[in-house]
């Protein structure tokens, strides 16, 4: 009799089969979600990731802009410094150095660096919105982004019109899309 209680006892501590197939099953359910989800969840983190890029590319030109910046090996040039986006090359940007003070880009003489768009995100817009006109002026085949010192405002350029804001639409593969919004008064979000 002693030795039936001790089996009794061994079997209440232990997992009965059934117990640890439903354990098991339930395990591996969540498992096979997480995986079906994860290159969904990479895509957003990389597009998360990149709008976030380009606003720090933004936020460095202005820091280089309103700041003491020399550019180039001549003495006393202090150029206000921008970023450069174009339609036609939706994987990268250029900061630059506006060395001619005509608020635009004007090629590889102003060039700084050419920054890349990591993944297989793209810009995908170029949008400004007009101090005078109507808003959502999309499909911009250019965006200037310049920072003058000692003004903390931002000259937004696009097409030989000024902006009073403008926006950057990053877009993945996948479909989904970030926005890098630009305001006038230096003002840089990620929406």
């Amino acid at each position: 009799m002693r030795y039936a209680r001790n089996i009794n006892n061994i079997h209440q501590g232990a997992f009965s089969l059934v117990e640890l197939l439903v354990t098991m099953s339930i395990a591996l359910t969540i498992t096979l979600m997480l995986f079906a989800n994860y290159p969904r969840f990479r895509a957003t983190l990389s597009l998360k990731r990149d709008a976030q890029e380009v606003a720090l590319s933004v936020r460095q030109a202005q820091v280089y802009g309103t700041s003491v910046r020399k550019y180039g090996g001549g003495v006393g040039v202090f150029p206000g410094y921008g970023i450069h986006f174009d339609s036609s090359i939706p994987d990268s940007y250029i900061l630059f150095a506006d060395v001619n003070a005509n608020n635009s880009y004007d090629g590889v003489s102003e060039a700084v660096e050419t920054l890349h768009i990591g993944s297989n995100d793209k810009i995908s817009n170029l949008c400004g919105n007009a101090k005078t006109s109507p808003p959502g002026a999309c499909g911009l085949s250019s965006l200037d982004v310049i920072f003058l010192r000692p003004n903390p405002t931002v000259i937004l350029v696009g097409e030989g019109s000024n902006f009073s804001d403008a926006e950057v639409e990053i877009k993945s593969s996948s479909g989904d899309q970030k926005t890098v919004v630009i305001w006038s008064t230096g003002q840089i979000t990620v929406e």
